[in-house]
């Protein structure tokens, strides 16, 4: 329900959302040095036979272009003179090294911030930043003409539209910073099948539908992939030799339909594999050093984060909050420090969405940014964004 309740809310502010290129849907081949291990079940038709989904090969070819969505998200951001010198005076936390770049809300302000506080600067407006690994430039999504996947210098020069498309979403540059993985809107077709009245059988044909695909597009030259996936995939991360990309999956294409958590894909060749099939598993975050992956799980009624080992083993939360606590806190958008010890998070639990910072291990939780935040008015939709990214 949960699933169908997010994928509803994309639906308002996109222009849709729907199912995910598998070439061999029915049986995906799992190559055998894959981080995990699946088994394919091959179901056997009867009166009603349905086929895998009839969906073209992965093409290098720029994202189809839609209408962009009708109604831009709301933006409500206190950007006055006073309240960005304000949160430049932030007392210094001598434990955080580096820096972030966090976005107020989709379609906002884009800024950087020391992570004692210092130095906040807006750079751009648009949503889901990330920083590339050796902190030089930040790639962000805007759905605002000109549409697109951008990057930018961390000083907010050198603006560039690397890929034109008005839905796509989470940039997240590969560890050699070469090339950049997303998610996007496309078309696909749903399954055929084939209908029997005695010894009579007709193949209904399949329909155009609106799909979500993962994109890998490089950045010296805007060439596009288009790894094998599930119908629905969103918010793919890279590990750390940048071989694997770890994705939100969900309903696989195969027959009968399958649903799932996370998926585990490679830029080239059909290696689409499932990790977890808990469905309430979210928004992937691999760690520096690429043995774990921390990720968004949804618990009842609120988010929590929880980590993993990359193989899918050792899963725990590492966030919590009292079962009598209502309404139960949420805790979402996880990104790791450069050095894998920490991770920063966005919470609601003090009433307001703000900024924490852990341990991997969960511990020492504390508050940052607490100036910051109380100038800037941020924003959590639901919809997986990536409201904030930590460099060196």
């Amino acid at each position: 329900m949960k699933r169908v309740l997010i994928l509803a809310f994309l639906l308002m502010v996109m222009p849709g959302c729907g199912q995910a290129a598998v070439p061999q849907a029915a049986e995906t081949a799992v190559p055998a040095d894959s981080p995990v291990a699946a088994a394919t079940t091959v179901a056997e038709a009867t009166a009603i036979t349905e086929l895998p989904t009839s969906t073209a090969t992965p093409m290098a070819v720029e994202p189809m272009q839609t209408p962009q969505p009708i109604t831009s998200p709301e933006v409500v951001v206190v950007e006055t003179s006073k309240a960005l010198a304000a949160a430049t005076e932030e007392a210094a936390t001598t434990d955080l090294e580096g820096r972030f770049v966090f976005q107020v809300a989709m379609g906002g302000g884009i800024y950087t911030v020391n992570a004692d506080g210092s130095g906040l600067t807006h750079i751009a407006d648009g949503m889901d930043p990330s920083w590339s690994v050796d902190g030089s430039r930040i790639a962000f999504s805007s759905w605002s003409e000109p549409w697109g996947i951008y990057t930018i210098n961390a000083d907010g020069s050198d603006e560039r539209l690397l890929l034109s498309s008005n839905v796509a979403r989470a940039p997240v540059w590969s560890p050699d910073g070469t090339q950049i993985a997303f998610y996007f809107e496309t078309e696909g077709l749903t399954a055929s099948n084939v209908m029997c009245r005695g010894d009579e059988c007709t193949r209904m044909p399949g329909r155009l539908q609106t799909e979500w695909h993962v994109g890998v597009v490089d950045v010296a030259d805007g060439y596009l992939r288009q790894p094998y996936v599930d119908r629905f995939s969103f918010s793919p991360t890279w590990s750390a030799d940048g071989e694997w990309l770890v994705y939100d999956g969900g309903d696989s294409g195969a027959i009968p339909t399958e649903n799932h958590g996370l998926c585990l894909t490679t830029v080239e060749g059909p290696n689409n594999t499932v990790l977890t099939n808990n469905t309430n598993d979210h928004y992937p975050v691999w760690s520096p050093d690429g043995t774990q992956i921390a990720y968004m799980h949804w618990q009842h009624d609120h988010w929590e984060i929880y980590i993993m080992n990359a193989d899918g083993s050792g899963l725990h939360p590492l966030t919590s909050s009292s079962n009598y606590a209502k309404p139960r806190p949420n805790n979402v958008s996880p990104a790791w420090s450069p050095d894998g010890e920490q991770i920063v998070f966005l919470s609601d639990r003090s009433g307001r969405w703000e900024f924490y910072v852990m341990d991997a291990d969960g511990g020492n939780q504390r508050q940052v940014l607490e100036k910051v935040t109380a100038s800037l008015d941020i924003q959590y939709t639901g919809v997986y964004e990536r409201v904030i990214s930590w460099a060196p």
